[in-house]
């Protein structure tokens, strides 16, 4: 896979324009608030149609601009395609594919590939356990429609339990049960997928990290949730949904079921978030999303593009070195607010939301 050109208008502090970029590296060079992260958050939220850096969307509208343009243009198996995503005040968003309209937002989910990172994704080694499962969740989305549907259901079923549990009907008892039926089958399927997954997403990253280390350091990931380790994990599920009703009432919030997970990352056996350093956190983080790549290579039969944004400033030499040898085989785009290293490339300058190629 390979971007050809990015428009975009009204997004961000971009100004409106149209980039095109090389096959291979591409390095996005400014000044800091110059709009070198805009871009990457403007073709990402084309791939998978939401932003790597809000979760409410029209945040990425312009200051003092009503709506919001972009239009990705991209190869994949050869042919061109064009992804379009409009953002309005009023409207909401709007999707577009290869000039057709009737399309959802949940259908170019997996269309077009690409890996993004930046400083905030430290947040999977340092943050709460919901960036370690929306982390996994938007993967095993790009690669599956089934988990996504079945992702979706159980998002679904437990908003409308947590509801129940704060309106407090004088059937509630009874409501639950019928809810916690579907519930169970729901949690019993995405539980399933995510075990699944941890265990391929550890061999990739392990390989990764070995590779960024020098083969110093060995990262492991333990997947944390009441689905491991049982047989029949739907009546397990409806026991303790039971058990747990009078303390979720109290509460008004459901206590048990998947919402809890957790993704545990470990090196060398050390609990990464709380016995590591900061610079071995940035690079076990980079390995996991390196590991994405592999996994979206081996679903999508080629590379998607890797975004790397600011990546190159906390690592050292030697690691940047090891991380450049990912450069020679896919399209990259890379931003920085210098570069030294000896790689062809193509070069652009971002200065005030103007994107320029040198």
């Amino acid at each position: 896979m390979k971007i050809n050109s990015v428009s975009v208008q009204g997004f961000r502090n971009l100004d409106e324009q149209t980039i095109e970029f090389a096959p291979l590296l591409n390095v996005i060079c400014g000044k800091n608030a110059q709009g070198k992260t805009n871009l990457l958050e403007a073709i990402y939220f084309a791939t998978i149609g939401k932003s790597p850096r809000t979760r409410k969307d029209l945040e990425a509208i312009g200051f003092g601009k009503k709506n919001a343009k972009i239009v990705l243009c991209y190869e994949r198996g050869g042919v061109e395609h064009c992804l379009e995503i409009e953002l309005a005040q009023s409207l909401g968003k709007t999707v577009r594919v290869d000039g057709n309209q009737n399309v959802k937002l949940v259908d170019i989910v997996g269309l077009f590939g690409s890996v993004y990172f930046s400083p905030e994704e430290l947040k999977l080694a340092q943050g709460a356990p919901n960036a370690r499962r929306r982390f996994v969740d938007i993967i095993n989305c790009q690669i599956s429609k089934n988990y996504m549907h079945d992702l979706q259901v159980f998002q679904r079923l437990l908003n409308q339990r947590n509801s129940l549990l704060k309106n407090r009907s004088a059937k509630i008892k009874q409501e639950l049960e019928v809810w916690d039926f579907s519930l169970a089958r729901a949690c019993a399927r995405v539980g399933k997928a995510r075990l699944e997954f941890s265990k391929r997403l550890e061999e990739f990253a392990k390989q990764a990290h070995f590779n960024l280390s020098d083969n110093k350091e060995t990262l492991s990931i333990g997947y944390h949730s009441i689905y491991e380790g049982q047989d029949d994990f739907e009546q397990f599920y409806l026991e303790n949904a039971k058990k747990n009703f009078e303390k979720d009432l109290a509460l008004g919030y459901s206590t048990f079921g998947l919402q809890n997970d957790d993704y545990v990352f470990k090196l060398n056996g050390l609990d990464l978030r709380k016995n590591c350093s900061q610079g071995q956190q940035r690079t076990a983080t980079l390995a996991l999303k390196l590991a994405e790549l592999e996994i979206l290579k081996q679903e999508y039969g080629e590379y998607p593009v890797l975004l790397l944004d600011d990546v190159l400033s906390e690592l050292d030499k030697d690691r940047r070195t090891k991380l450049a040898k990912y450069f020679k085989d896919i399209q990259c785009l890379l931003t920085c607010t210098d570069f030294d290293l000896d790689l062809d490339c193509k070069i652009f300058e971002v200065e005030n939301g103007v994107v320029m190629a040198k």
